[in-house]
């Protein structure tokens, strides 16, 4: 480009076109007006010339007027008749600016003054006044020569002048004929170019291409102007091709998005891993995909989706840590399909079956933990009663055998006691059983269960919570929960309490709750049969990794303190 440029060469620059024109009219200008100056300072020494001369004739006739009189003053008259025609002014006629025709006439004058002098002088002065009209004649000849020279200067400096305001209005109308043409005309097309260039328009109409600087303005206008239009189209293309795989792109993490959301679910079912391969369809180029979820520890299972042909199967396997959870096949257009897309669907369904494996290991182990809780608590409350009312029945038949009627009553009513406290413990492990936690906030659940205590007792039960809910896990708030239940209807049952308040605030890292009621109290060193609910309050706290304290005294209510660290 550099190159195309430098060969044009500036021959005919507008600025020296301009500035000659400039300089001409300014020389002709000052041309005219020196011309002018110098004719009106030769034309004020005519008009002396032509005043003088002009006297000549009048006193002419005043010496042959004074001949004619005998005046007195004749003498006087000659001598100013000869101081006029040597005057300054007459004397500056003999130069070369003159025409010889005048010069000739002013020396011719002056030579008959010489002759005609010295017979104005002598006696014979009648020669005078016979010559006087031819003399006077002659002096017309001359002032007619000076005033025809003059007139002729002042029409050459009309001439000239005239002239030269011509050529120099002619030189101007050329120079605003030149400036339209070769300046105004180019920078117009120049200026409507580049509002067209502005405008995304690259075809543009360019000035014909001129020696000058405007030629080469031009050419470089050109060459920049096909230069932009490859580069605005490369340019198109370019940002169409990233238009276009920004696009696929979008699509692309809208599908990880969407597959990364079905993870998000509580539970991942078959339907889920269904919804993963259906949205996963929406990428380019994939027509059929096939899931195969294998495990040493699980059977194994298939997903299918899209409609498979006889194209070639490309696999994708399934790990996550090193392990093989699975493959991941494909079908569809090799040169469309984007194989990073593929392989990150791939960790997407690999991190869900990992998912899916440890809620089913999770579920197994909390219904495994659940029944071993179950067990635990038949076995310390029911069993026991159940194994001594076993006791109690053969007692029972030992003494009907020996028909010991007083002793069987009294046996039929320890029966009936147990009985009945196998049956509350019952209903007490079926309520405790049936609590959950149907709100994620541990504040929300105690306030519930408060309220439902509320409804088994008259005693005002007060609370408040600043435990942090994102502290605790399930398991932990249900243990929390089921020892404030257990301190709450101990107060209710065995108590009988008033007031019953309970406190749950933590510092940093560390839980403080207490079971505060103002009943009746108890020694704690007094074991009481039949009784488990403290054992297993101490059992939960032991869970939690925490310390209970229970305080307490005869008439002086309980407090239950309750401390652990979170996790």
């Amino acid at each position: 480009m550099a190159n195309e440029i430098t060969e044009i060469t500036v021959k005919q620059s507008v600025t020296t076109i301009v500035a000659r024109s400039l300089i001409a009219m300014l020389l002709l200008a000052v041309m005219i007006t020196g011309f002018s100056i110098i004719s009106l300072a030769s034309s004020l020494n005519d008009a002396a010339a032509i005043n003088t001369s002009g006297s000549l004739r009048m006193q002419s006739y005043r010496i042959a007027y004074d001949i004619v009189r005998d005046s007195p003053r004749l003498p006087e008259h000659i001598e100013s008749f000869e101081q006029s025609i040597l005057s300054p002014e007459l004397q500056l006629i003999d130069n070369i600016a003159v025409p010889q025709e005048i010069r000739d006439r002013y020396n011719a004058l002056i030579s008959r003054w010489l002759l005609l002098r010295p017979e104005l002088q002598g006696p014979d002065r009648a020669f005078y006044l016979e010559q006087v009209g031819l003399f006077v004649n002659d002096i017309d000849q001359f002032v007619f020569t000076l005033q025809q020279h003059s007139e002729n200067k002042l029409q050459v400096l009309a001439l000239v002048g005239s002239i030269g305001l011509g050529v120099i209005l002619a030189l101007v109308l050329f120079l605003i004929q030149y400036t339209q043409r070769r300046i105004v005309q180019p920078l117009n097309m120049l200026v409507t170019a580049s509002q067209r260039i502005q405008n995304g328009i690259f075809d543009v109409a360019l000035p014909p291409t001129r020696n000058n600087e405007l030629g080469v303005l031009s050419k470089s206008f050109a060459i920049m102007a096909s230069e932009l239009k490859e580069l605005y189209a490369n340019l198109e293309f370019r940002i169409e091709s990233k238009t276009h795989k920004l696009t696929k792109a979008n699509r692309s993490l809208n599908v990880l998005y969407d597959c990364s959301t079905q993870l998000s679910s509580s539970l991942l079912t078959r339907q889920s891993f269904e919804n993963i391969l259906d949205i996963s369809m929406q990428a380019d180029g994939i027509s059929a995909l096939t899931l195969t979820v294998t495990s040493p520890n699980q059977s194994e299972w298939q997903i299918r989706a899209g409609k498979a042909d006889d194209q070639h199967w490309h696999s994708l396997p399934l790990r996550l840590d090193d392990e093989a959870l699975g493959t991941l096949m494909w079908q569809g257009k090799d040169d469309v399909v984007d194989s990073v897309l593929l392989e990150n669907i791939a960790s997407i369904l690999a991190r869900g079956v990992h998912y899916n494996h440890a809620q089913k290991q999770a579920m197994h182990l909390a219904v495994m933990e659940e029944r071993a809780t179950l067990a635990r608590e038949l076995h310390d409350s029911i069993a026991q009663s159940l194994s001594y009312l076993k006791i109690q029945t053969s007692l029972l038949k030992r003494h009907l055998q020996r028909s010991d009627a007083k002793e069987c009553e009294s046996i039929a009513e320890e029966i009936g006691e147990q009985l009945r406290i196998a049956y509350d413990q019952l209903r007490e492990l079926l309520n405790a059983f049936r609590l959950s936690l149907s709100h994620s906030d541990f504040g929300l659940a105690l306030n519930e269960m408060v309220v439902a205590l509320k409804g088994q007792t008259s005693a005002e039960i007060t609370m408040s919570s600043t435990l942090d809910t994102l502290s605790m896990d399930v398991q932990h708030q249900m243990h929390l929960l089921q020892i404030i239940r257990e301190a709450c209807i101990n107060a209710i049952k065995h108590a009988d309490a008033s007031t019953i308040s309970i406190r749950c605030h933590q510092h940093d890292n560390h839980a403080y709750v207490e079971i505060k009621d103002d009943g009746i109290g108890f020694c704690p060193t007094d074991e009481k049969p039949n009784h488990y609910g403290l054992n297993i309050m101490q059992e939960r706290s032991k869970m939690l990794g925490g310390n209970i304290q229970i305080l307490s005294a005869t008439s002086q209510g309980c407090r239950v303190v309750l401390t652990f660290d979170f996790a």
